[in-house]
């Protein structure tokens, strides 16, 4: 009988780094791939730089009610965590409460730190580390002061110097201690208490882990204290970065100018104090932006200001997304009309994105292989006035709720574009409307491959449909009824196909993916309608379809 010690090295490679890819980012897979070590001695050489590559701090918001068993259980449980036996399970943790109110006066959050730092320590593998990761790990609905206290601020440097090492820490540290617990609190003694522990813990920090070149921030609702925190690491470890995701709008210093940075991702926020780098653009072969309601600039990648024109010579990947719908030249990102050029852009993904016609030719005129867009069906169609010809891949998505004013214009211009796209292997597009029911006369989508609505649409309607969408392999659509004569027409349809059609369609869809909504349940309703003669009848007339998927 073969043992995993048998496993090729190969397929044991494979295992061990879906482990170590699955523990990114999340403590408890972290600790689950551990036992992993054990199994060989060659498992172990191979495993332990593939997980301890990763140095975690998670944030942890667990709702309880006061003087009740279940606080008391929740505690239990965390102190059993945080003290269960053996070495590879010491984990550091910190807890500090938040006594604000949640839905009501009896309900408090209790907020707890957890690393595997200590341990990561204790093994002496400090040179290791590869990656800084700042998680978060809660429902959304209870992420309130996830790092947005001077208390969770102190517990997260606590989980990451819990023996306080150096004077320079321990001094700030044990008088913030003292003036949060005593009430005290001066808030400009705070501040800079914070801001002198926050520096020499990412200076003490450096030494620890010299070689870091990750550094990634998960953690919702920050305030200036972590942000600073991050800031503080990011100096440190300036030269070496090569990847640096932000999931809290940065306070990034303008020395900060990452000169190998290969990734990075930032989230922009107008309600919190931020401030953004000057960056080096030449290295970067994936950025990711994303924001609210203030403006994204390129200036943030302009070295100089006698330039006019930022060259990013490895970009491959780009996508940047805004959280609201602007129109007119407010969401022009290049006020300064700089001059951008991407030779290698490969991807892009835009959301809410408004383009000057000069931007979206230097990123589609290089040879651009997969372009997504989300937003105004408008701008989708003066972005694909530009040539095609080298994508392999366009996908739309189009939000009727956020763009009522373009439900008369959406079939014309969707008509337009797609009646352009020969020779695109991936023709998607994703249509969310706001109606039960919405119509779909008047297409004609010939190269269209990929369909997802998220509406209701009969059978019937369906079937006179396809024809004007030859190409179509791959069909996404709800299936919901509002009364028991609805699903009886579609049952008596679905079954008669046969005798109304008197032979079968030259559609091309392989996958039928039924989705439920309006709190019906997909399985069910499919159950009902989608069994016996009436799958018989759908691959009878769709000769080609292979699969039929559930989802509800």
């Amino acid at each position: 009988m073969k043992t995993y010690i048998d496993l090729p090295l190969l397929v044991s490679a494979k295992i061990l780094a879906f482990a170590s890819d699955g523990a990114d980012g999340d403590l408890d897979i972290w600790k689950k791939s551990l036992p992993l070590l054990s199994v060989c001695h060659d498992w172990r050489v191979q495993g332990i730089p593939r997980l301890y590559r990763h140095a975690i701090v998670e944030i942890v918001n667990t709702e309880y009610k006061e003087n009740s068993d279940e606080e008391e259980r929740n505690h239990s449980e965390d102190e059993a965590v945080a003290d269960s036996g053996g070495s590879d399970w010491d984990w550091d943790s910190s807890s500090v409460s938040n006594f604000n109110d949640l839905v009501s006066t009896d309900y408090k959050i209790t907020t707890r730190v957890f690393s595997n730092i200590k341990l990561i320590e204790t093994l002496g593998l400090g040179s290791m580390v590869k990656q800084l990761l700042f998680g978060k790990k809660q429902p959304e609905d209870i992420y309130k002061d996830q790092g947005g206290s001077r208390k969770t601020f102190m517990s997260v440097l606590e989980a990451m110097f819990h023996d306080l090492p150096d004077d320079k820490i321990t001094k700030p540290f044990i008088k913030l201690y003292e003036l949060e617990y005593m009430d005290a609190v001066s808030g400009n003694d705070a501040q800079n208490l914070c801001h002198v522990a926050s520096k020499a813990a990412a200076s003490t920090l450096i030494n620890k882990y010299p070689n870091v070149s990750s550094i990634n921030v998960m953690v919702l609702n920050p305030n200036e204290y972590f942000q600073k925190l991050i800031a503080d690491l990011a100096i440190v470890y300036d030269k070496q970065l090569t990847k640096l995701v932000c999931k809290i709008p940065p306070m990034l210093p303008y020395t900060l100018t990452a000169p190998n940075l290969v990734e990075l991702d930032l989230r922009l926020e107008s309600s919190l104090h931020q401030s953004l780098p000057t960056i080096f653009p030449q290295s970067l072969q994936r950025i990711h932006i994303s924001f609210d309601d203030v403006q994204f600039s390129w200036d943030m990648f302009r070295i100089g200001n006698e330039s006019k024109a930022i060259v990013f010579n490895s970009l491959v990947n780009l996508s940047i997304s805004s959280a609201v719908q602007f129109s007119g030249p407010d969401n022009l990102m290049n006020a300064n009309d700089l001059d951008l050029v991407f030779p290698k852009l490969e991807r892009l993904h835009l959301e809410n994105i408004i383009l000057t016609r000069k931007d979206a030719q230097a990123m589609m005129s290089h040879g651009l292989k997969r372009l997504s867009y989300e937003g105004s069906i408008i701008t989708a169609s003066q972005l694909c006035k530009q040539p095609l010809r080298d994508l392999d891949t366009l996908n739309l998505v189009w939000v009727e709720e956020e763009y009522p004013e373009e439900t008369d214009d959406f079939i014309p211009l969707t008509n337009e574009i797609f009646n352009k796209t020969d020779g695109i292997e991936h023709v998607r597009c994703e249509i969310r409307a706001a109606d039960y029911y919405w119509s779909m006369v008047g297409i004609d989508w010939p190269y269209l491959t990929h369909l997802s609505l998220n509406f209701a649409i009969p059978f019937k309607k369906l079937f006179d449909m396809l024809p004007k969408v030859p190409n179509l392999v791959f069909l996404n659509m709800v299936i919901c009824y509002r009364n028991a004569n609805e699903i009886n027409e579609v049952t008596e349809f679905l079954t008669s196909i046969q005798e109304r059609y008197p032979e079968p369609s030259s559609s091309k869809i392989e996958t039928l993916y039924l989705t439920g909504k309006f709190n019906q349940p997909c399985s069910y309703l499919c159950r009902q309608l989608l069994s016996g003669r009436a799958v018989e009848n759908l691959k009878w007339y769709w000769p080609q379809l292979k699969d039929i998927k559930f989802q509800d």
